[in-house]
């Protein structure tokens, strides 16, 4: 085949892939890294995109990878999902998620959840109680956008671990408020890719969380600021006692002073103890 065939051969086989997969009733494989980008195994932090599989849309994500890693090194990754409307909330100046995590060498990735300002519940449907009532999960977004969210962060983990050569053994979950619920959506559904779940601020409705699928699986931390007057704290600490009554690894944890939209920042060193202990 002369060389002017070649690559629309490639780009035409990766198309019929992604077909076969999706007919399959599966989604299309995941991204692979680019050697030659201009970021390939870079440290520090980043802003990087994607191509979304399927769609060939750019996703972008938030990218944070110890000063210390190295192609010998197999780093624990902490997905801490976006507890707002931008991509960088998670990665603020001096954020202590990241600080800890250049101390303890983890890689830190925000996947965005699919598009931009789009799904903050990253496709799970367990709403977040609150004083005016539950929230509702799947307000203004349809069943293709939650599957596209939800498969945004395990595009993002499986190509940022193939890249950095992390140890997907140590995957960790975290979310903030409707984030928060997604962490959970995904803890129970993948059971198998994470290690823990930390739930910061939300309080879902659990009537029919699968617990059992965390059981002996996924450990569990619930934390809650006492300041917070967005979301109840008696049902965080209820949502914790519910996991632990379930046979759940779980613990509970108030943040003395902490507000609704940092607590979890200022509890950052406990969130890593909590991590390195499991």
């Amino acid at each position: 085949m002369s060389k002017r065939f070649l690559f629309p051969a490639v780009f035409l086989m990766a198309a019929l892939a992604a077909s076969a997969a999706q007919r399959g009733g599966g989604p299309p494989p995941a991204p692979e890294p680019n050697p030659d980008g201009p970021l390939y195994r870079q440290t520090g932090e980043q802003y990087r995109v994607y191509d979304f599989p399927g769609t060939g849309e750019s996703i972008p994500y938030r990218l944070f990878v110890p000063s210390t890693w190295t192609p010998e090194t197999s780093m624990p990754i902490l997905v801490t999902l976006r507890a707002g409307n931008s991509v960088n909330n998670n990665h603020r100046e001096d954020n202590d998620l990241v600080r800890e995590g250049e101390e303890r060498g983890y890689i830190v990735i925000s996947p965005m959840g699919y598009r931009p300002l789009r799904q903050p519940y990253y496709g799970s449907p367990y709403p977040i109680s609150r004083p005016a009532g539950p929230s509702v999960p799947a307000d203004g977004w349809t069943e293709e956008e939650d599957q596209r969210a939800e498969q945004d962060v395990l595009y993002v983990i499986d190509l940022v671990a193939a890249e950095y050569n992390a140890d997907t053994s140590r995957v960790y979950i975290h979310g903030q408020n409707p984030s928060g619920s997604g962490a959970l959506h995904l803890a129970a559904r993948y059971p198998e890719r994470f290690r823990a779940v930390i739930a910061s601020s939300a309080p879902i409705v659990y009537d029919d969380y699968p617990f059992e699928n965390l059981r002996d699986r996924v450990a569990l931390m619930v934390i809650h600021g006492d300041q917070d007057t967005s979301n109840p704290i008696e049902a965080s600490q209820a949502l914790a006692e519910a996991a632990i009554a379930a046979g759940v690894d779980a613990m509970y944890a108030t943040v003395p002073g902490g507000v609704h939209l940092t607590a979890y920042l200022d509890f950052a060193e406990e969130i890593f103890d909590f991590l390195d202990a499991h």
